[in-house]
């Protein structure tokens, strides 16, 4: 009985409720907004204009997809057209020809095979545009077996636009039916937007209530400008229907009972020039951009066209280069016909643009100042890690403009200010060397601030920041190993492998969530050690069949130079230490399938046992992976992890040493970036001191103050467990964490949480809550300026933490209200040292506790969590807090906060 009501608690979590009531989100451009779609369940798009990688996102979401499908009017004229529709420029066609009927029956069932999920069908009523003397009986009859057809193909599941005559033939085949122009119309011949009549609102507020009689779901497509749309919606839903108010042509993101919350950053680049991986804006300011909850958009203009600016998606647009050839005509016009749109931060070398200069504050000065130069004002806000001022040499000569504002002065030597820096409506200019300035033997610092360059300067509103470092209000931990030195001697008593070393020193002492790998030609039969594979794939074997131990490959034969083998370097072999992989006798040329899917599948079929498969692959060397491998990754079902550059420490506690998340390829590829890096940099390339991975906490703490960038991340290799000093290192970085509050995850749990980030939206509806959607980030950062939420009144929502930082989330879809006018009484999580994968305050509760679970809640002093076999949890309270401790292991059961009531 027990149990049946956990089953029941459980299922009762898990409903997905949809915020938007059920709305229809309609885009007709690309690339598909993805993450701003997860709030709908379904979506209608032009198929020609989404690709096989988005329709496979979105079945992987439960997302339906729906292709849009004309009906009565075709753009191409054939032997079915009747006459011409001068509003669109289209032919109207004959709904009883055979040969249309074939066409549109052919059209469905091709997308059917593309994956769509059902059609929306358009022009209905085109029939109606034909002289008098057409049967229009007849092109009714056509129409209704035409959809008759389609609904067959696609069991129904059908979306009609208008078609109000024949609504009752056509009730049973179709669930839906939109119709445009309740309240608004658009004007598709001067782009315009035009209030509806009062009798043209009463006609169709009747058709639609009819409608609804005959059983059909009715949604109303309405148009306005952004700012006017969420107060539409609310009209429509107040008349009784679903809303979605957008532009007149549907290539920008709408409305429904919610609006979005623009996060994407464009940032153009060009791979022709320099690969996104080694652009100073992806290496240096993404991780800040990353930060404060915003997307960078990226935009390679040499693939892609420069993409309309939509302020339902788009909060910004920051272009940052080093190379004049950056700004061509085409970047330049861009640039200029967005300036008012949404904020841009020009920075680094500038265009040569007068409007664009002028409009973000400076224009170019005529007469020549005399050197040298000095640096005569800095905002103090924008005030970055360097203590002096880089080495002015060749700085541009600007001056302000009128209603703009210096941000960053130099004087010259005949005593005249020459602006680098400024800031106006548009958005700000920060010209070089101003951004960043490197230091011999020091490495880089930011001469400005890069937190206040975004907010300040750009002027970047404070949003709910999508979190990828803490989970239950505390810290992440994840500890992986590449395979290197798994085969290596150590030296100890009775020279054991490092692997084994590692295996009874380290894996089995802490029993933490672990992922391991394996470089296959190590340890294979036919491979470098084949007269020991047998004891290494033993070894191995072993490792993987640790509970708590996650299965991953390190690659066949170890690439050295993925950066090579993508083609964005050419790499000479003479030049290198090693050679491009492992001297492997035969294996002369490197071969990714091998390195890749053949390295899973020997995995697969030699060394894990039956209930286990490798779920991860973390790449080798300098770890840059091009498309192509993370493909055959992606192909092969396993996520993928390493590379990056985050190695800070304490001589140059730079946030520029700081990588973002992760990095994006072509067809939503993703290369996510190891939180932190492994003991080799912190050793000198594993050349002594061997004890210096102890600067891992160095690290550590600078990822945390003054923001929390990285989880806690132990990355190592089986070569530490070689030598004592290596080892002793590892007991340190594990000893330090584990004295501090931290979440132990698999790196799997934190490889989706971090792709997630790109695929997570915001949204705001019209009493001011805070809406979030997202599959894996359970976590959302409160900016200093929000207040902390209303547990009681919001949903989806588990806790906050004591000091109001971090707020916790349960549900794909959460409301977050921080309305205080009512009482806020429910028990809610503060923290937790457990990962929850179900939570509920009298409901479902479950999570594994790799370590004695600590769990503290706030007003829960009549709470008891109750596992599924009937054993009893109570807490302690101290000063509001109460704290549960529940044994390790896999909990499964309910959150009891009736006690006294039983």
């Amino acid at each position: 009985m027990k149990y049946f009501l956990y089953l029941t608690l459980f299922i009762c979590s898990n409903v997905f409720a949809q915020p938007s009531k059920n709305s229809i989100a309609f885009y007709y451009s690309s690339p598909m907004p993805l993450a701003e779609m997860t709030f709908y369940s379904r979506v209608v798009v032009q198929p020609e204009l989404v690709t096989k990688f988005e329709l496979d996102w979105f079945k992987q979401r439960n997302i339906a997809v729906y292709a849009y499908l004309s009906v009565g009017e075709s753009f191409n004229e054939s032997e079915s057209s009747l006459a011409l529709n001068p509003h669109w420029n289209s032919h109207i066609s004959d709904l009883t020809a055979k040969h249309w009927q074939e066409h549109l029956q052919t059209q469905a069932k091709q997308l059917q095979q593309r994956g769509f999920s059902g059609l929306f069908l358009d022009t209905l009523d085109s029939y109606q545009l034909l002289k008098p003397d057409y049967d229009k009986p007849a092109q009714q009859a056509g129409l209704v077996n035409i959809i008759k057809d389609l609904s067959n193909t696609f069991n129904k599941h059908l979306i009609l636009n208008r078609g109000f005559e024949l609504l009752p033939k056509l009730s049973g085949y179709a669930h839906d039916l939109v119709a445009e122009g309740l309240l608004s119309h658009f004007n598709p011949s001067d782009n315009s937007y035009k209030l509806t009549t009062k009798s043209d609102q009463d006609w169709l507020n009747a058709q639609l209530k009819k409608a609804q009689q005959l059983g059909f779901n009715v949604q109303v497509i309405d148009y306005a400008k952004p700012k006017q749309r969420l107060a539409m919606a609310e009209k429509i839903i107040a008349a009784g229907y679903a809303p979605w108010v957008t532009d007149g042509h549907l290539q920008t993101w709408g409305t429904s009972a919610i609006q979005p919350v623009p996060r994407r950053i464009l940032i153009p680049y060009n791979s022709d020039v320099k690969p996104l991986i080694y652009t100073t804006v992806h290496l240096k300011l993404a991780t800040l951009i990353e930060y404060l909850g915003y997307i960078p958009d990226y935009i390679d203009m040499a693939t892609t066209q420069l993409p309309k600016v939509d302020t339902a998606l788009h909060a910004g647009i920051i272009s940052w280069t080093t190379s004049d050839v950056f700004y061509d005509v085409t970047v330049i016009k861009w640039l200029e016909d967005n300036l008012g749109v949404v904020p841009q931060l020009v920075l680094g070398e500038l265009p040569s643009s007068n409007k664009l200069l002028q409009s973000l504050g400076v224009e170019i000065i005529s007469t020549a100042p005399q050197e040298p130069f000095s640096l005569s004002y800095m905002a103090p806000w924008l005030k970055g890690e360097s203590a002096m001022p880089p080495p002015i040499i060749k700085p541009y000569l600007l001056k302000l403009t009128a209603q703009a504002k210096a941000l960053i002065s130099i004087r010259s030597a005949d005593d005249q200010t020459i602006i680098q820096a400024s800031k106006t409506k548009y958005g700000a200019l920060i010209s070089a060397p101003w951004l960043i300035d490197t230091l011999p033997m020091e490495g880089n610092r930011w001469v400005v601030d890069p937190k206040n360059l975004l907010t300040q300067a750009m002027g970047l509103p404070p949003i709910l920041a999508p979190d990828t470092t803490t989970s239950s209000g505390r810290r992440m931990l994840t500890l992986h190993i590449d395979g290197d030195g798994f085969t290596s001697i150590a030296h100890f008593a009775g020279k054991p492998y490092a692997a084994e070393v590692i295996r009874d020193e380290v894996i089995k002492k802490y029993k933490l969530p672990l992922t391991s790998s394996v470089i296959q030609a190590d340890i294979e039969p036919n491979g470098l050690h084949a007269g020991d594979s047998p004891k290494l794939e033993k070894i191995a074997k072993e490792i993987f069949a640790l509970p708590y131990v996650e299965v991953a490959s390190h690659t066949y034969s170890h690439p050295y130079f993925w950066t090579a083998l993508s083609g964005r370097k050419e790499i000479n072999i003479d030049d290198t230490d090693y050679g491009f992989h492992l001297n492997i006798p035969g294996y002369n040329e490197i071969d990714l399938n091998k390195e890749i899917t053949g390295s899973i599948n020997y995995i697969n079929e030699r060394l894990v046992p039956k209930n286990k498969k490798t779920v991860m692959m973390l790449w080798s060397g300098d770890a840059t992976p091009g498309p192509k491998a993370l493909e055959l990754a992606r192909d092969a079902g396993v996520l993928n992890v390493n590379g990056g550059n985050t190695n800070v420490n304490a001589d140059n506690p730079s946030l520029t040493h700081i990588s973002p998340i992760g990095r994006p390829e072509r067809d939503l590829l993703y290369q996510i970036y190891a939180p932190i890096l492994n003991e080799n940099v912190y050793t000198n390339l594993w050349h002594g001191p061997y004890y210096g991975f102890k600067r891992l906490v160095e690290t550590f703490e600078i990822t945390e103050k003054p923001y929390r960038l990285k989880p806690y991340t132990i990355y190592y290799h089986f070569y530490s467990g070689e030598v004592l000093a290596g080892l002793d290192a590892l007991h340190y970085n594990m000893d330090y964490v584990l004295a501090r509050p931290n979440t132990p995850v698999h790196l799997s749990h934190y490889a989706k949480i971090a792709k997630d980030f790109y695929f997570s939206a915001l949204a705001k509806n019209a009493t001011d809550e805070w809406l979030y959607s997202s599959k894996y980030i359970k976590t959302l950062r409160l900016p200093d300026v929000f207040d902390v939420p209303n547990i009681t009144s919001s949903k989806g929502v588990s806790g906050v933490t004591a000091k109001g930082n971090y707020i916790h989330i349960t549900d794909d879809i959460a409301h977050i209200n921080f309305d205080h006018s009512q009482p806020d009484t429910q028990p809610y999580l503060i923290s937790a040292n457990v990962a929850f994968t179900n939570w509920q305050v009298n409901g479902a509760v479950s999570f594994k506790a790799w370590v004695e679970a600590k769990i503290d809640l706030k007003n829960a002093q009549r709470c008891q969590f109750i596992s599924h076999l009937g054993k009893r949890y109570k807490g302690k309270t101290y000063a509001g807090t109460t704290q549960f401790t529940i044994p390790e292991g896999d909990f499964y059961g309910y959150l009891n906060c009736n006690v006294e009531a039983q």
